[in-house]
């Protein structure tokens, strides 16, 4: 369980860096809405001392939480 959570955090912040050429600031609150943190979305804004992370956070929270809901349906059907 650990690897995978932190392999999805290291992969979503190198393809960020890497690929889309976002600053790390810019870059963690996508991550943030990803992992469906909102915890990590206030920390990320106070270290930052800004709040445009929040404009990220919010489309890949929408798209984090439909993640699990089809996923979990997945497994479910799977594991039946």
């Amino acid at each position: 369980g650990f690897c995978c959570c932190l392999s999805r955090g290291v992969s979503g912040c190198v393809v960020g860096k890497c690929v889309l050429k976002f600053l790390l600031a810019i870059n963690l609150g996508p991550n943030a809405g990803a992992s469906t943190t909102t915890a990590a979305l206030g920390a990320v804004d106070e270290k930052a001392q800004s709040q445009v992370t929040a404009l990220a956070y919010t489309t890949t929270y929408a798209v984090g939480n439909k993640l699990l809901i089809i996923w979990g349906l997945v497994i479910e059907q799977v594991m039946a």
